[in-house]
């Protein structure tokens, strides 16, 4: 593969070229020094090589093998990974240089604990790129690392990537004044928590979440920082020496040990960002329903054999209803049910990542045309979703209390599909059809 050698605001870099499209991956964009908030990188002295050497958050593939679980075989098989506390990288991947592309910038999911850059679905993803849109995909701080004492650094990284691209993405051909931010899972979360947070405003044009939309039940729901120092004072008393000087996997294992001892729900609670007051200041449903949540139009969806299916989907379901009562842009639902080939596993948490980023080559499943077919159907909406903040497919309604249908993605049919049919789904596959969580 070529490679070209431009210049952005932070410095020179030298960067892939695959056909005209550039590919540059392992940015640093934010310095990440342990408990304390990220200093956006400025400058870098020397040519950055920028050709392929992400550097992601400790994370339990850094002490364990994980090799044998279901993830790790469908999005990270035959990837080498590097681990390190800091900087933060970013892949960037762009149709040309020049032009003012809209920006799709991605958060990873991996339940705050683990995820990276790169990916197999998205990584290195260049279909977006094929259809105008410049591609970002960042990395941030994750478990005792992303969280340690109840202050939301995950987040706080998440806010510094978004800094950073409005920043250098011109030189990158993207238009720093559209940008569209998407996250799955755990990244969908954060989405949810920063579109609340205030903290991103007049920053981004759109949001994208997937799997992780919505008002958490008050069960799940973020405690504040203050309930959290129960867990987080356990956790470090768990720790040989200082924390803020601790080998990295003895403050890992200590955290992981502590999470053990809750039961799940309390112990997730306490393993998601929080009320810190500096990020987040109320809980979610106190932001949407007092208007406080970001203005701007939203896509959200959910696979039929999602994690916690129905929890999703309702969580998601009533986010539309809630902002379109209060008058807020319009929010699109999608529910994704199609049946993948080559495991008995079907539209499992996740699946619609292969298909949200089109790099199949990459995967080792017997995708057919249908897939292909399915897949560009649904980059075709979320380009269009980054260019004018609705779908291209105009029966494509908002949810509203009287328009509660979600797009089907089956790779058979187009249309609506209603509450009923998707709860029925979820129900048959909490009792019948569980996924691989």
């Amino acid at each position: 593969m070529a490679t070209i050698k431009f210049e952005c605001p932070c410095g020179k870099l030298k960067a892939l070229n695959e056909n005209g499209t550039i590919l540059a991956l392992g940015i640093p964009f934010a310095i990440t020094e342990r408990f304390q908030p990220p200093e956006l990188v400025t400058h870098w002295p020397d040519l950055l090589d920028a050709t392929g050497k992400e550097t992601d958050c400790f994370q339990r593939s850094s002490f364990e093998d994980t090799s044998d679980s279901f993830y790790y075989k469908e999005f990270r098989q035959g990837r080498h990974f590097q681990y390190a506390e800091s900087p933060m990288t970013l892949n960037i991947i762009s149709p040309s240089l020049e032009g003012k592309h809209p920006v799709l910038l991605f958060i990873h999911g991996g339940s705050f604990e683990t995820g990276t850059v790169g990916e197999l679905p998205y990584g290195t993803s260049t279909e977006y790129a094929k259809r105008g849109i410049v591609l970002v995909s960042v990395g941030y701080r994750l478990n005792v690392f992303g969280m340690h004492g109840g202050v939301n650094y995950c987040l706080m990284d998440q806010i510094a990537a978004v800094d950073w691209v409005r920043q250098n993405i011109s030189a990158f051909g993207g238009d720093p004044h559209n940008i569209t931010i998407m996250g799955q899972s755990a990244g969908a979360m954060c989405v949810m928590d920063l579109l609340c947070s205030g903290k991103l405003a007049g920053k981004i044009g759109h949001a994208v979440m997937m799997s992780g939309a919505g008002i958490v039940p008050a069960i799940a729901s973020p405690v504040t920082r203050k309930k959290s120092l129960e867990f987080w004072n356990k956790a470090d008393a768990a720790v040989s020496g200082a924390p803020a000087k601790a080998d990295p996997i003895d403050l890992w294992q200590a955290w992981k040990k502590t999470q053990s001892t809750y039961k799940l729900i309390k112990g997730y609670r306490f393993s998601q960002p929080c009320i810190d007051g500096q990020v987040m200041s109320e809980s979610q449903k106190k932001a949407v329903k007092s208007g406080r949540i970001q203005n701007i139009p939203i896509m959200l969806g959910v696979t039929s054999q999602d994690f916690l299916p129905v929890i999703l989907y309702e969580m998601a379901l009533k986010l539309g209803i809630l902002c379109s009562k209060a008058g807020h842009a319009p929010v699109y639902g999608y529910f994704f049910d199609r049946i993948l080939p080559g495991n008995s596993f079907k539209a499992f948490h996740a699946a619609d990542l292969w298909y949200m980023f089109g790099n199949m080559d990459h995967s080792w499943r017997p995708f057919e045309e249908i897939d292909y077919t399915l897949s560009s159907e649904m980059m075709d909406e979320v380009a269009s979703f980054c260019r004018k903040g609705k779908p291209e497919n105009s029966s494509w309604l908002p949810i509203s209390k009287n328009q509660k249908g979600f797009r089907l993605y089956d790779g058979v049919s187009s249309g609506l599909v209603y509450p009923l049919f998707c709860r029925r789904k979820m129900l048959h596959t909490i009792l019948r059809d569980p996924g691989p969580m």
